[in-house]
């Protein structure tokens, strides 16, 4: 699943951090300005239905040149055929299982229309349920610190107010080795430069090799860590069990020196 991702970078900084190369040139991704529905604004918790993300395109989406461009897009997909007020959308469409995107009669259209996007995030939190406890908190990220970038499905559609809407949806595939002892689910991440492109070159890369190519090389190797709170980066404090066990282990030293004796089963 991914439901509350971690973005603290500005515009400029995500701008830089994803650079591409084109004719040996590095260039910065550019944000495209036109028709903004919720601009991206940084945050330690990006919700769906709440926020927007920072979502790169292929810029002729936009009637832009053929390159990556960033554009913010309302994190829910609304279909292209709803014209309503967004919040009487009912759908649960923040997160698009890759199992059967073809046959959603929700996301297929939009696949069939080459409308792939990559949304782009420092990180993202998990819930871990362990029987009756309270729910724990797992930040999860790249093994290198990298930013990670997620494959998704974008949908435009004018509203009846006349606003244009641009809203998108992460793709999610099952948890890999490790990453299930916190949740079966998981984003379908872009390991390689190659599969950034492929998936974002609609024109030339069909719906059926681009998800293929996606599903073979995704990223598994993430790091992930308990934290204090949800949308905190800090680690869980554990100094005062740290603390705790001093002390026993103290006592039971002392104890021991004292030449008392206890029982194995104590």
């Amino acid at each position: 699943m991914c439901r509350f991702c971690f973005c603290e970078l500005s515009k400029e900084q995500l701008s830089k951090r994803c650079a591409y190369k084109k004719n040996d040139i590095e260039h910065d991704i550019p944000w495209n300005n036109d028709d903004i529905f919720v601009d991206y604004q940084p945050s330690n918790i990006l919700q769906p239905k709440s926020n927007s993300l920072p979502v790169i395109v292929n810029g002729l989406h936009l009637q832009k040149p053929e390159d990556p461009l960033f554009c913010p897009m309302y994190w829910n997909f609304i279909p292209h055929w709803y014209k309503d007020d967004i919040n009487e959308w009912k759908g649960v469409t923040h997160n698009a299982r890759i199992e059967n995107i073809y046959e959603n009669k929700i996301y297929s259209a939009s696949l069939k229309q080459g409308k792939r996007c990559v949304v782009v995030m420092e990180g993202f939190f998990e819930f871990k349920k362990t029987g009756t406890q309270p729910a724990e908190v797992y930040y999860l990220h790249s093994s290198d610190n990298n930013l990670l970038k997620a494959a998704g499905l974008f949908s435009t559609t004018k509203l009846h107010s006349g606003e244009i809407l641009r809203s998108c949806t992460v793709i999610t595939t099952e948890s890999h080795n490790n990453l299930r002892k916190i949740h079966h689910r998981m984003p379908l991440l872009l390991n390689r430069d190659a599969d950034f492109q492929s998936w974002l070159d609609f024109k030339n890369v069909s719906p059926t090799d681009a998800v293929t190519q996606i599903k073979a090389n995704c990223q598994n190797d993430l790091k992930f860590y308990k934290t204090s709170k949800m949308g905190s980066r800090e680690l869980q404090d554990t100094k005062k069990n740290v603390g705790s066990k001093s002390i026993m282990s103290n006592w039971l030293k002392t104890e021991s020196n004292k030449g008392v004796k206890r029982k194995a089963n104590d």
